[in-house]
């Protein structure tokens, strides 16, 4: 089996803790390799304590936590995506729960073809 390509996930969230721990949840549970993702967190200036959602998760990801000044989602993603060091980049909303099955559908059909953008 190839080696599967690795991922960056950027999230940006404002002001929905319980939904970004959904969110978290679920992208812990990914039938993805642990050590070919990065979970980068992008607070979007918002007011809530992200630091308690963001702990629980931080054994079994590979997660940063970033904060800029409210912008909006869009520029929050593109923060996220210039501190990520993975092969490619996956964005997923705060309030969205990735299926198990999300990257490797990715990954098979993106890997050896970097100049594919899907959505």
């Amino acid at each position: 089996m190839p080696q599967l390509p690795s991922f960056s996930i950027v999230i940006p969230t404002f002001n929905r803790p319980r939904q970004l721990g959904d969110c978290l949840a679920a992208i812990a549970a990914l039938d993805y390799p642990a050590d070919c993702l990065e979970v980068i967190v992008v607070d979007d200036g918002g007011g809530a304590e992200l630091n308690n959602v963001c702990a629980p998760y931080r054994e079994r990801l590979s997660l940063q936590q970033l904060r800029q000044d409210n912008q909006g989602p869009a520029a929050a993603r593109n923060h996220g995506a210039g501190v990520a060091g993975g092969e490619f980049l996956a964005f997923t909303d705060d309030d969205c729960a990735p299926d198990p099955a999300w990257l490797k559908g990715l990954a098979g059909r993106l890997q050896g073809r970097h100049e594919l953008m899907l959505g």
